[in-house]
């Protein structure tokens, strides 16, 4: 069996069910997006990168190119959605408010805004992916020191 995939899969649904509990404790309701859903506290994307690049390091060693690869699609990742996602939210915000004051006739759905993370969701996400990783590690398949 494939311990890292297994971490990182685990990490990534741990995520989610926290988010859901989170957007319940909240709101007092759940939506599709709280179950499917992009953005958040935490960042699922973030804790299944992070699993993934820490399991690689538990498994391959910290110097490894498997290590460097995980640590490199998590830079890849995180960026995104501190980055690109986040800032495609604002501007869905932005034109969903220009959109009502133009055409407030209209009945368009909204675009969707919480697309992104904030540092704190991502980082939550990221210590999330490590734990969970670690977690895996150390119960199910103890490494020789």
């Amino acid at each position: 069996m494939n311990w890292i995939i297994v971490s990182a899969v685990l990490a990534w649904l741990a995520a989610q069910l926290i988010k859901v509990a989170v957007c319940l404790v909240r709101h007092q309701e759940l939506t599709l997006h709280d179950w499917i859903g992009t953005g958040g506290m935490p960042s699922s994307h973030s804790a299944f990168v992070c699993s993934t690049a820490f399991g690689c390091g538990m498994v391959c060693g910290f110097d490894s190119v498997a290590f460097a690869l995980g640590v490199a699609l998590a830079a890849v990742v995180i960026y995104d959605a501190l980055g690109i996602r986040w800032q495609s939210g604002l501007h869905a915000a932005t034109l969903n408010r220009l959109e009502a004051r133009v055409e407030p006739e209209k009945n368009t759905p909204p675009l969707e805004t919480r697309l992104g993370h904030r540092p704190l969701e991502v980082t939550c996400g990221g210590l999330l992916g490590i734990l969970i990783s670690l977690l895996i590690f150390k119960v199910f398949l103890p490494l020789p020191n």
